[in-house]
Order: structure tokens, then sequence, then C-alpha cells
């Protein structure tokens, strides 16, 4: 018997499972089999990792790909920037005024043609028209994810060039998906109509400095808008996926609301385990939410460390520091990058500094986000006949963030200096390496984007 590729000599980690020691057969870009010294088995080639730890390659569920940047770019750099931190797949939301049934085949051809990873595709809903084509952007296009950000209300929709969302938007939605298992919504829950008048006192007072921006979005304007949306989908029986929550009390609506309905599913970003809005210095930190304070820090961390947090997500938009660092908070544009850190930091954050295991990062790093999304077995795991996507990680390896080691256009990181512990060393895409040692070997257009069915 003759296969393409060994990878030899790793200690492999299966979400839920626990680690091994073993060796990964793959051929023709998929996992074959998996043991103890397959040295008995014909390779055209063999891959020593020299005892260092493989992942199933990371997914990121949250970048912003095309809305604020070029979506060419983005898809040549920024896929090459997921790849430099292990990430093998993402989900890109787009959104758009216009039918998707005109441009859907457009964003797709270009992620194919420039991509160096895989991808998938959430689409924002927001127009009637779009509402009723769901079942069709479902069944016609593979997407079974929609994104539905619900500050975008007035004056905040007008700013953004979308049309104004409602919960009227969002309760027609909901009821549509209901009958597709396996689609959800995306949420992003903010209170507009109560942040509006805190907004305007603190402008009144002359206040442009950075922690205003945190100031004039409390954490109950993010909690009053999760238990609304948490009400829709317990009445409607929709599964709902609450992005980039930030706070403890968002958190703890979650937290009562799965006594009674099960299917909510809960999203942070590295960036809210890790700063408080006395950390905000400069314009460069915001976005919405805000990030917080220490006690919603800790509590974002119980809530991965026992399960009520399932996924973690970059919210990747790859702005430039010019663009973004301006002295007035207010005239400030929103967004962070991100991507090729979500392991590095939760490796060390997570592992080394507060003992969260390497299978429980797994988990909330691919797994998860394969399962709630509709790509497992395909990609998520390590298992017999999935994608080889993997990420090999040395944990010992210590590396100060600097922008010009992460590939992408964005030119500053919020990590900056930082030190990390647990570096991805190599990161392979359905069984050919896309990066080693930091260097992006991939080929350009070989990702593929990947459909995510269901069944009505």
């Amino acid at each position: 018997m003759s296969i393409d590729l060994i990878v030899k000599n790793g200690h492999l980690v299966f979400p839920h499972e626990g680690i091994r020691k073993g060796d990964i057969g793959i051929n023709n870009g998929k996992i074959e089999m998996i043991g103890k010294n397959l040295d008995l088995v014909k390779a055209k080639e063999v891959l020593d990792v020299k005892q260092n730890f493989i992942f199933p390659g990371v997914i990121d569920p949250h970048v912003h790909f095309g809305q604020f940047t070029q979506l060419d770019e983005d898809f040549i750099k920024e896929t090459r920037s997921a790849a430099t931190g292990g990430v093998s797949t993402v989900l890109v939301f787009y959104r758009s005024l216009e039918s998707y049934d005109k441009i859907f085949d457009e964003i797709k051809k270009c992620g194919e043609e420039r991509s160096c990873i895989d991808f998938s595709i959430h689409l924002g809903i927001s127009t009637e028209e779009q509402i009723l084509s769901i079942p069709k952007y479902i069944k016609d296009f593979g997407v079974t994810s929609f994104k539905f950000l619900m500050s975008y209300k007035g004056d905040e929709a007008r700013k953004q060039g979308v049309a104004e969302m409602t919960d009227g938007v969002l309760y027609d939605s909901l009821s549509i998906l209901k009958q597709h298992k396996g689609a959800l919504a995306c949420v992003h829950c903010e209170n507009i109509e109560l942040i509006r008048p805190i907004t305007a006192k603190l402008k009144a007072t002359g206040r442009t400095d950075p922690a205003a921006w945190a100031e004039s979005r409390p954490d109950f304007t993010e909690s009053e808008y999760v238990r609304r949306v948490l009400f829709l989908a317990e009445l409607t029986g929709a599964p709902v996926y609450i992005v980039h929550l930030s706070s403890k009390k968002a958190l703890e609506e979650v937290q009562i609301s799965r006594q009674r309905f099960s299917k909510v599913f809960v999203e942070t970003c590295p960036a809210y385990l890790a700063f408080t809005k006395e950390s905000m210095k400069d314009t460069l930190l915001k976005m919405a939410p805000p990030v917080r304070a220490q006690e919603d820090i800790e509590a974002l961390w119980d809530g991965i460390k026992n399960g009520d947090i399932q996924t973690i997500g970059s919210d990747h938009i790859a702005r430039k520091k010019l663009e973004k660092y301006i002295d007035n908070i207010w005239d400030a544009p929103l967004g962070i990058s991100g991507t090729a850190l979500i392991l590095p930091f939760l490796l060390s954050e997570g592992y080394h500094k507060r003992g969260i295991s390497l299978e429980r990062i797994a988990e909330i790093t691919s797994y998860n986000v394969s399962k709630i999304f509709n790509l497992y077995p395909l990609k998520g795991n390590l298992g017999i006949g999935a994608d080889a996507d993997l990420v090999v990680v040395d944990l010992e390896k210590e590396q100060i963030v600097t922008n010009n080691i992460l590939n992408s256009s964005c030119d500053y990181s919020i990590f900056e200096n930082w030190s990390m512990k647990g570096w991805p060393v190599l990161t392979m895409l359905r069984g050919e390496v896309v990066m080693r040692d930091g260097e992006i070997i991939g080929r350009q257009g070989v990702g593929r984007f990947i459909r995510r069915d269901s069944i009505t």
C-alpha cells in the first residue's frame, strides 16, 4: 500500500477525547490512517514533526473580507495571515443591499482564485427580498448561516450604508430558518436605542477620549438585546449564534435561557479576554461591543472552561493604522485584526497561564465551529476521512508579537509586543503545507469554497 504523506512523531490533540502520540497517514488530501509507527506504510513523503503537538486546523468563524477593504486583496493577504496562525478555514461575513443572486458567484469565484486556505460564507440579511430568499440561499449557495446586525437602526444604519434592522426582520428570518435543519442566525446584540442617548450625554460634556467609547455602550446595552434575541429564538424554535459576546451580564442571559432552550451558541474574541476599557489608550482598540472590565474578562474565561462559550472568532478587519488612528474616538472606524493570533493567544493565555486543556482549545478553535456551521466531519477533527487540515504547534516556543510576522495587510496589532508561549510552526490544508516556520508557501487559489448544506 502506498499513500501520499505520513506525518510522524506527533502528539495528536483529539477534541473531547484527549491526546495520543501517533502518526497520521494522508492520501488525496484526506486523513486515511492514524496509528503508531506507520513506518511500514509506503509513502511518497514523510514529515517528522519531532514530538510537537498536532491540532485540527483552526476555523475562524468570524472574519470580514471586502466590506471595509478590497475583497480580492483580503482573499490574498488575509488568508495568508490566517495560515500564519494555524487557521485552515475562515467563515467570511459578507453583506450587501443587492440581491445575492447577482453577486454570490462573483464573491465565491474571487475567493477560489485567490485564497490559500478554504472558506465559507455567512450572508447579511436586512431587506425583505433577502428574508424571502433565505431558502434559496440555503439550497442554491450552500449557505446556512445569516448575519443580523441589530444595532443598525436609524442614523447607525445610514452611517453604515445598510437597511435598517428591526426585531421584525429577525423574527421573520428565524421563522424561516427554523424550517431548515442546520441553518442558524448569527446575531450582533446591542441596543442602539439605549446607546444613543448615553452617547449624546458624553459628547455634550466634550468627551472624545477612547474610554468614552466603552462608556457609551455599557454592558446592559448588550445583555438586554441578548435577552430579546433569545426570547425570539425560543419562541420560533430557531437556533441562534451570538457573535462576539463581551460581557458577564450577557453571558448570564445565555445561561438563564439555556435552562429552557438549548439551541444557543456563543462566540467571544481574544480582545474581550485580554483588554479592559482602561487599556484603550488610543483608537486602535475601538470595536463594538467595546472591551469592558476585569470581571468580564474573568467571566468569559470561566465560560470557556465550563463550556458556556463554544467558539472563538477574530472579527478580523484589515484596516490600516492611519485610518484607525484618529484623535476623536467618535470619528474613528470600528474594527480590529487578529485571525493569526487566535491559537497562539489561547495557548499562551489559556493553556500555559490558566490551565485550560489542549483538548478544550481544539474544541473551541475548530471542532465546535465545524459542528455548529455544518462543516463536520469534513473539517474540525482528526478523524479518518476528514480533510487533512492540520496545525503543528511548538508548545514551548515563545514569540514576541510584532505586526510584520503576521503576514497581514493590516499594519498594526492590538497585541503588539505581547510575548506569547505556544506557537504554530506548520499549517497544512488538505495534506498540502501552506505555512512552515512563519513562511507562507501555500499556493494562491488552492483554497476551496465549502458548501454547508441543510436538510429541510
